[in-house]
């Protein structure tokens, strides 16, 4: 049995067997590891040898771009706008060069170097600082002494704000608002002024370049240009601004051009981004300048600033850009300040207390067969008595127009069947219960159509509103009406040019005033221009359409626009066209009746002072503004007219507000000057 149990020897292990064990294990798992990791080092090594290799020899190019785009900036600048001329090439508004400090932008620089720039340009260089406004002075007064701003907006208030999206802003705003101006002039001294002008325009400009200084002196330039090391990013650039050759005559027909600081209009200024403008883009805001900004500005010149290694900027051009288009107009700049003289003396021969109303004389001049503004000539008196160019008055200033009007009446007589050819009237004194008697200016007994224009009667137009209204009239009784013969009279005068806008080309046109207190005693005031209220434009549009029989014409002041080659030829490029706005000339009676009566007007009529070699007709007027402090009238004194009448090439519209009468009325002696002179010019011999 015991040959069948053989006893195998046990093996116990001891601690160090164990030890021993462990320590062969992990010697092997490390050194596996540690080939693992020299494998893995030699394969991210060749990879980073083959990328480096890559991109110092295969795309050494790709990243010598990049690179350079880095260290560039490509900017644009506006190119010089168009001229603007008159219809006989007379330059009427121009870019003047000056000599600009512009600063192009430095990377990196710091705040001590722009300190010592500053006090150099303003120890060395004239700094304007005449038209710095209010609120530009209170930022630099924050940026100047922060501590003491932010003194003015308590604890509590910050707290109040602190959860807001805005509160920067709102602080912002309240500080402002506490600054004023007596603290301005305690803490903010004209050095101080020139020096946060300079250094906010250079701290803002992070790219591209911005204008510090405009219109520097030969020897101002040339001192900047010998200290460039100094003013690094400063240089001497040859700009412009708009100027006009007129000074101020039809300037505010022109209108207004932003300056390279302005920049863009707040108003505008998405808008014009849009369109590929830059923030200091020199835009029109007013008059034609606003009205033909995309003929008139130029394509952007292109500039490109490269860096060298210490951020300094060197400017090349990338493409010169262009000039925008020249505007030749429909003004003949010769009449044009004829009139504006004459208006003006005018108002100097109208001074004193009895002319203490009389502030505003207007003159148009103008084709009715095209609608060419010919002249448009405005003057204003001021409060401080000196006078003024008006001319855009001609469109945005409204009056009463009196007498007039009495063409458009006869007009929609005839159109709604109130009267016919050769209808009379018995002109005499009418009284409506509760309102002063109605008159002409003297009884004129049994008058037509053509008399009652000739003559101005009041009492005929009252017979026409009465009728039109349905009213019976009885003296001294209520006189009840269709209030509808509102609209039916202020729709035939708007298809004449009364009381609708004309279409001119300009951004603003004031409409008038339309009364809005209908009763019988109104409507015949209606009648007879003494209830709405329209400009000289629209005065000018209604007598033109009288003058061509009935066709109304767009009236413009663009006549084409044109450019010139390199031999200085004269190249037309966009032109008006004729427009014509609405054709009534089917009610051909009515405006051959109204012609006759505006030719016997200056014949026999009230306009007979106004005659001449040039065979006009016209329409005298006369619109009741009562003082009532003095129950004296001093009215609205008005004429409209055109010649020759049997073939029309020009017509007048004068409008002079609140004018004295027995100091003599200014519109019958301008008309006849703006015919003479017209005429002189263009080939009848006046007078």
């Amino acid at each position: 049995m015991k040959a069948f149990f053989k006893k195998n020897q046990i093996r116990f292990d001891g601690t160090k067997e164990i030890e021993t064990k462990i320590k062969n294990q992990t010697d092997n798992v490390i050194s596996r590891r540690f080939k693992i990791l020299i494998v893995s080092v030699i394969v991210f090594g060749l990879i980073i040898l083959i990328r480096l290799f890559m991109t110092q020899i295969k795309q050494e190019e790709y990243y010598k771009t990049k690179l350079a785009q880095y260290n560039t900036d490509v900017f644009t600048a506006d190119t010089f706008r168009g001229n603007i001329y008159d219809r006989n090439l007379k330059r009427l508004a121009y870019n003047k060069n000056v000599n600009c400090a512009t600063y192009y932008a430095v990377k990196g620089i710091k705040k001590e170097e722009i300190d010592v720039m500053i006090h150099f340009l303003i120890d060395n260089i004239k700094i304007d600082i005449s038209k710095v406004s209010q609120r530009d002075k209170k930022d630099y007064l924050i940026m100047k002494d922060p501590d003491f701003t932010d003194s003015l907006v308590s604890n509590e208030e910050r707290k109040r704000y602190a959860d807001d999206e805005n509160s920067d802003d709102i602080i912002y705003e309240l500080k402002l608002n506490r600054i004023t101006d007596k603290i301005l002039s305690d803490k903010l001294s004209d050095f101080d002024i020139k020096y946060y002008k300079l250094y906010y325009t250079i701290t803002n400009c992070n790219v591209g370049s911005t204008v510090l200084i405009e219109g520097l002196s030969i020897k101002e330039a040339s001192l900047i240009g010998e200290n460039s090391s100094l003013l690094r990013g400063i240089r001497v650039t040859n700009d412009w601004q708009r100027d006009y050759d007129f000074d101020d005559h039809f300037k505010d027909v022109l209108g207004r051009v932003t300056t390279k600081k302005q920049g863009l209009p707040a108003n505008l200024k998405d808008k014009l981004l849009a369109l590929d403008y830059n923030n200091d883009s020199r835009v029109g805001v007013s008059g034609i300048e606003a009205e033909y900004e995309t003929l008139l500005t130029g394509d952007d010149a292109t500039y490109k600033v490269e860096y060298d290694v210490n951020g300094n900027p060197n400017v090349s051009i990338v493409s010169d850009g262009s000039q925008g288009q020249n505007l030749r107009l429909t003004i003949d700049w010769d009449l044009q300040k004829a009139l504006s003289d004459a208006i003006e003396q005018e108002l100097k021969s109208h001074t004193g207390y009895a002319n203490r109303f009389n502030n505003h004389i207007f003159v148009t001049l103008m084709d009715p067969n095209n609608g060419d503004i010919i002249a448009m000539a405005g003057k204003r008196r001021g409060s401080d008595g000196k006078i003024y160019d008006y001319a855009s008055g001609n469109y945005l200033y409204a009056m009463e127009m009196g007498s007039t009007v009495k063409g458009g009446t006869i007009y929609m007589a005839f159109k709604n069947n109130v009267i016919k050819k050769g209808t009379v009237y018995h002109d005499a004194p009418i009284k409506i219960a509760g309102t002063p008697r109605k008159k002409s200016w003297k009884n004129l007994g049994n008058v037509n159509e053509i008399q009652a224009l000739a003559q101005s009667s009041n009492v005929y137009m009252f017979q026409i509103a009465m009728k039109l209204g349905g009213g019976k009239y009885e003296y001294d009784k209520p006189l009840s009406i269709d209030m509808g013969a509102f609209d039916v009279l202020r729709e035939a005068y708007g298809e004449l040019g009364l009381g609708v806008r004309t279409g001119l080309d300009v951004p603003n046109e004031e409409l008038g005033y339309r009364g809005d207190n209908p009763s019988g005693g109104n409507l015949l005031d209606f009648a007879i221009g003494q209830y709405d209220s329209y400009t000289t434009i629209q005065l000018a549009q209604y007598v033109s359409t009288i003058a061509n029989g009935g066709k109304r014409i767009q009236p413009h002041l663009f006549l084409e626009s044109f450019t010139e080659d390199e031999d200085n030829n004269y190249i037309s490029l966009y032109q008006h066209k004729i427009k014509i706005l609405d054709d009534v000339s089917y009610y051909q009676t009515a405006f051959e009746q109204i012609q006759k009566g505006f030719r016997e007007c200056i014949l026999t009529g009230t306009g007979r002072t106004v005659n001449g070699s040039y065979q006009p007709a016209g329409k005298t007027g006369t619109a009741q503004r009562i003082d009532y402090a003095t129950n004296k009238d001093y009215p609205n004194h008005l004429f409209v007219g055109y010649a020759p009448y049997d073939k029309p090439v020009i017509s007048v519209a004068c409008a002079t507000e609140r004018q004295a009468s027995d100091s003599g009325e200014s519109c019958k002696p301008l008309a006849k000057k703006a015919f003479q002179k017209y005429f002189e010019k263009y080939g009848v011999k006046s007078d």
